[in-house]
């Protein structure tokens, strides 16, 4: 008795097309080349960014004192 596998989707990060998640798609999670790279640019022209706490972005763990310190 086998089982049959549903192939996962996911929408593109991009245009938000259903994509579905394999290997056998060199773009995933984007459905194209074209999206992968619009994408790419993004963040290139710091159009995106991550969230985060800007007074420690420029720390290294080895600059922060410990505790108590």
């Amino acid at each position: 008795m086998s089982k049959l596998s549903i192939p996962t989707k996911v929408p593109c990060p991009n245009c938000k097309t259903e994509t579905v998640w394999s290997s056998d798609n060199p773009y995933r999670p984007f459905c194209s080349e074209s999206c992968k790279n619009k994408d790419f640019i993004g963040w290139a022209n710091e159009e995106h960014s991550i969230g985060g706490d800007s007074v420690y972005d420029d720390l290294l763990s080895g600059d922060i004192p410990p505790e108590g310190y």
